[in-house]
């Protein structure tokens, strides 16, 4: 529980810091108590403030951690029944009397006089672990309650549902765990940024082949945990640098995607806030990729758009010309129907020009994206694709020579080939047992 007390002060009012799932929990258990105790005829009031608040530390690595939540108080009106005002908890300790006040109630009780153990009910002193201050509403006497007889001295059967804040606080549980599950989107940016130069990239997905996603990597590193240390270890090198790039990363995304639905528009919205929730920790974790691929998109456009400028249309539809280059595409695009075969799709980058051709011709399907060609065709039309123009050719060849011909072993002389045949009576015997088996290419002798 992330509870701030460390300010003296008798009037102090005890605050926790809380996300906002933490924060709903809290509200939502306050008000069942506040219910149960109207049933049972209690009257009070129990409040939660709640004020968005950050808190900063030093990871080992030196980097600082902001995490977003919210600053939340308990106060409200002591509970009441039957004129009957319920004003502090008496404790006995070894140094005197502890006095825990209902949340709200000012500590306007001495403690001193308070004599623990003592009831003014049964006037019997005792070794009581607790016992309860009432002050009436109409002449203001105060008065210490054993719990045993407070049933007996208010007339009713049972205790209030809520007496003091540390009953507040029990009765909420792990509501007020103070489980920090919220980070600085700068810091989460950081450490992915961190995660992903030390040891690349790693979707979500991977973890089906026993693989650590990098979502995981950030998660532990900000939360901590086992094997921590070892990890924030290997990121300590790539922090800072990390650190200056997160902002940049941030602002090229939501400047440059601008899709309005998609995963696109979930990222902006999780890199708009100022926190990420646990839930939303991928999200702003693929930022990193993301940044990376919106970069290499706008290197791509600016080059082409530099090709734009300079690559020209060649020569007029109808002429014959040789283009050379590499091949920048190549896709095989199968036939129109069922017995025509598939042809294959070229785009050649001739430097300030731009081939594109299709053909079934044979020489063309082995080739690759970065092979050298030359060919020839004629000029079908000019066109342009993304701005770039390029020259299509019809009937191309392949203007590199044939790689030659592996010669046929040299043909060996015609021979006669006598077959054995076991001996046979009868006309069988009178049949023929030699057979000419000529060379492949040797005319046939009579």
């Amino acid at each position: 529980m992330s509870m701030d007390a460390d300010t003296p002060g008798a009037d102090r009012v005890p605050s926790w810091f809380l996300n906002a799932e933490e924060l709903a929990a809290t509200r939502a258990k306050i008000a069942k108590l506040q219910r149960r105790a109207a049933r049972k005829g209690f009257t009070g009031l129990i409040d939660v403030t709640a004020v968005p608040a950050t808190r900063s530390s030093t990871s080992p690595g030196g980097l600082p951690v902001t995490v977003h939540g919210f600053d939340v108080t308990i106060t409200g009106d002591p509970p009441r029944y039957e004129g009957w005002r319920f004003v502090a908890a008496v404790d006995a300790v070894e140094g005197g009397t502890l006095l825990r006040y209902p949340p709200g109630a000012p500590a306007e009780v001495n403690n001193d006089p308070i004599r623990a153990g003592e009831c003014d009910h049964c006037h019997t002193t005792r070794a009581r672990r607790s016992t309860v201050l009432v002050a009436h509403e109409d002449t203001g006497q105060l008065l210490q309650v054993g719990r045993s007889c407070l049933k007996d001295f208010l007339g009713h059967r049972t205790l209030p549902v809520f007496l003091t804040t540390d009953d507040v606080t029990s009765s909420l549980g792990g509501s007020l765990s103070g489980t920090r599950v919220a980070w600085d989107v700068y810091s989460v940016l950081t450490y992915a940024a961190a995660a992903v130069e030390a040891f690349g990239w790693t979707p979500a997905s991977a973890s089906e082949h026993g693989k650590v996603p990098t979502r995981d990597l950030v998660q532990l590193a900000l939360k901590g945990g086992r094997g921590a240390d070892q990890l924030r270890d290997q990121l300590a090198p790539h922090l800072a640098e990390a650190a200056d790039r997160a902002p940049r990363i941030c602002a090229d995304l939501l400047a440059g995607l601008t899709s309005d639905s998609g995963y696109e528009a979930n990222l902006v919205a999780v890199l708009r806030g100022d926190a990420v929730d646990a839930k939303h920790l991928g999200f702003a974790v693929s930022a990193i990729p993301a940044q990376q691929r919106l970069t290499a998109d706008r290197a791509r456009e600016s080059a082409r758009h530099e090709a734009a400028q300079t690559v020209e249309h060649v020569g007029v539809v109808g002429d014959k010309v040789t283009l050379t280059g590499v091949v920048r595409t190549a896709l095989r695009v199968e036939g129109y129907t069922y017995h025509s075969p598939p042809s294959v799709l070229l785009v050649v980058d001739c430097g300030n020009a731009v081939a594109k051709l299709t053909t079934t011709a044979a020489w063309a399907y082995p080739l690759k994206v970065g092979d050298p060609l030359t060919v020839t065709g004629t000029i079908k039309a000019h066109t342009e694709w993304n701005g770039i123009k390029q020259t299509v050719l019809s009937r191309p060849k392949n203007h590199d020579p044939l790689p030659a011909q592996i010669p046929l072993t040299d043909a060996a002389p015609p021979r006669w080939e006598t077959v054995t045949s076991p001996r046979l009576d009868g006309a069988n015997a009178a049949r023929h047992t030699t057979v000419r088996t000529p060379t492949r290419g040797v005319p046939l002798a009579r």
